[in-house]
């Protein structure tokens, strides 16, 4: 409909945080995963999405959900079977990236795994209802991105197409792919058994860093999320002052906005790339909704932790893949030396 060639920018500066105020003011039965995956299905291609894509993941992530809580329900009183479970499922889920690394499923299921696990055992919260509510949500979603898409059609791409960087270091052993299991649930357990508010996010991006079977992939991945939060925390700071000074919702979305776009143009000055606008304006999202829900003091701290969060998740994930290259140097030095 408004043809422009800031259309990109605009989609995904307006839209996700436009729909993360509207579930603030009318609810939501599961705060935050809409606007995310609304920016997702913005930063993805400079095309709007296939359809076919919105439905799969929707589909996939539900059923993953409905697994979980299943799973959940059968080991209720087993605790130790439970946790054996869960490290068959991250095995499972490494055993398939390494056949292919972007596999959609495989991601989700840790996605999926990390949070009924986080619902459940960590809040003892009833995770029933999570599987619809997660159809729903993915769903609102993917049509809001459409209707960005509708409103602000083409426009120049946000940042061009760049080949990811590779290494001919590939992880393919079976106990590289059990450690990176091990690893996975380590974590997941030792941040609910501390009850870290973060549990979700930090197994999320460890599980994500340390998935791919070239360590370079991993080494990049985590650094572009390091720098993606700490530029997403620099721009949600006004909003983070407008919210402790009590502004009206009106006055807190302009300035939300406006922070918005301004980050989208230095993303585009610095050149960079999908995956990090991507990142940015996820993170973005997530740290606009403390400020936005808590309107106290105690924002600071929720963004606080969860920069931390990630700065952890990306640290371990780097150890890791330190420790599965480990034994390979050491075979090296063992060939050079005979």
């Amino acid at each position: 409909m408004f043809h422009s060639a800031a259309n990109p920018l605009l989609r995904v500066a307006l839209f996700p945080v436009l729909l993360l105020f509207w579930q603030q003011v009318f609810g939501t039965d599961l705060p935050l995963l809409a606007p995310a995956m609304c920016a997702v299905f913005l930063t993805t291609t400079h095309q709007p999405p296939p359809f076919i894509m919105v439905v799969l993941m929707a589909s996939v992530l539900s059923v993953t959900a409905w697994l979980q809580v299943l799973i959940d329900n059968i080991f209720a009183d087993y605790p130790h079977l439970y946790y054996l479970t869960l490290f068959a499922v991250f095995y499972w889920c490494m055993e398939r990236t390494k056949k292919n690394p972007q596999d959609v499923f495989a991601i989700l299921l840790i996605v999926s795994t990390a949070m009924i696990a986080t619902f459940s055992r960590q809040q003892g919260m009833s995770v029933s209802d999570i599987p619809s509510a997660l159809w729903s949500n993915i769903w609102v979603g993917g049509m809001v991105a459409y209707l960005a898409y509708g409103l602000f059609p083409s426009g120049t791409p946000l940042a061009p197409q760049k080949v990811m960087p590779s290494s001919n270091t590939q992880y393919l052993l079976d106990w590289q792919i059990f450690v990176k299991a091990l690893v996975l649930l380590m974590v997941l357990v030792v941040c609910m058994n501390f009850e870290l508010e973060q549990t979700t996010i930090i197994t999320v991006v460890v599980g994500l860093i340390i998935k791919d079977i070239d360590p370079i992939v991993g080494n990049d991945y985590g650094a572009r999320r390091y720098l993606a939060t700490f530029a997403s925390v620099l721009y949600a700071i006004p909003t983070l002052i407008a919210c402790i000074l009590q502004m009206n919702l009106i006055g807190t979305l302009g300035i939300t906005l406006v922070s918005a776009m301004l980050m989208g143009i230095q993303a585009q000055k610095k050149h960079a790339s999908f995956n990090s606008i991507q990142l940015m304006y996820t993170s973005f999202v997530v740290l606009i909704f403390y400020p936005v829900t808590a309107t106290s003091i105690s924002a600071i701290a929720d963004n606080i932790e969860r920069f931390a969060s990630v700065l952890l998740a990306v640290v371990i994930g780097w150890l890791t893949l330190i420790v599965l290259s480990s034994r390979k140097r050491v075979n090296k030095q063992r060939i050079t030396i005979e």
